[in-house]
């Protein structure tokens, strides 16, 4: 008996032994889960106080461009690929006149009427007036297309928003996305910001003549290329779009960071969205 008692006690202490182990172990998992998201975060904030610095840089030559361009940037042992884009260079879906927005989506494959239909629906999403434009689509429309959702009849509160307007689909909303915007506030964009997909909508634009527009930028200053207080007053205001893409515990990381730049030096930009690409 005394030995079965002993060996019934060993085991009992190692159960229990076991048991913290295991519960130890289960505790430092979840907190150094709990701390990977923390760390994604920072490297991604890193990313874009580091963009804007270089966008604020009183010296030209250390300035990065705002067209999409990226840009080597290492943080606490991490590299970082750094994109700035200038939300100029981006077609704003609620200043953007139906002829643009047509132009746009026949660059990403819709021929002219499906086009220009699509077009004018984007406009009636955003038209706070009751009556719809010809071959647009207002409230009677999405009701009778069964949709339980009507339209805004305001502006754009994102860009992701254009995927519940009639006639959009994922697939037409991945090829054009990149070209827009709801931050500009201007009715054309900038072609020497503008991403390629921006770039394609303009008239007479071919892939050759998109690509070479592109391949001049390379080695050329910034667009924005103006000096001191004047710079500052030229940026005040506006918004920029920062993307960071690194590795983290093993993965992929790709984040757009979009902010809006202000004249306080203690607070120099507003967040105005943060989403995974």
């Amino acid at each position: 008996m005394p030995i079965v008692s002993v060996l019934w006690g060993l085991a009992l202490l190692t159960s229990i032994a076991l048991s913290v182990l295991s519960g130890g172990t289960m505790s430092y998992g979840r907190a150094q889960n709990s701390l990977e998201p923390r760390r994604t975060s920072v490297l991604v904030e890193a990313g874009v106080n580091r963009a804007v610095a270089a966008l604020l840089d009183p010296l030209p030559e250390r300035r990065w461009p705002a067209d999409g361009v990226p840009q080597r940037f290492e943080f606490d042992g991490v590299a970082l690929r750094i994109s700035v884009q200038d939300e100029l260079g981006k077609i704003d879906l609620n200043q953007a006149e139906p002829a643009l927005l047509a132009s746009l989506l026949q660059s990403a494959g819709l021929d002219p009427p499906a086009a220009n239909d699509l077009a004018n629906n984007i406009v009636d999403w955003r038209t706070e007036l009751p009556a719809k434009r010809a071959d647009g689509a207002k409230e009677q429309d999405y009701r009778a297309a069964g949709l339980s959702y009507r339209p805004r009849n305001g502006p754009f509160q994102s860009v992701d928003e254009l995927l519940l307007v009639m006639g959009m689909t994922p697939a037409l909303f991945k090829r054009i996305e990149p070209a827009l915007t709801v931050y500009s506030g201007r009715p054309l964009f900038d072609p020497q910001l503008a991403p390629r997909e921006a770039l394609k909508a303009l008239p007479g634009m071919t892939p050759q003549n998109v690509e070479m527009a592109l391949a001049s930028r390379l080695g050329q200053q910034p667009a924005i290329d103006v000096s001191g207080s004047d710079r500052l007053a030229t940026l005040r205001g506006r918004a920029f779009s920062i993307r960071a893409e690194f590795q983290h515990a093993g993965r992929p990381i790709d984040q757009q960071v979009t902010v809006r730049l202000t004249e306080n030096p203690n607070q120099p930009y507003w967040v105005l969205n943060w989403r995974t690409k």
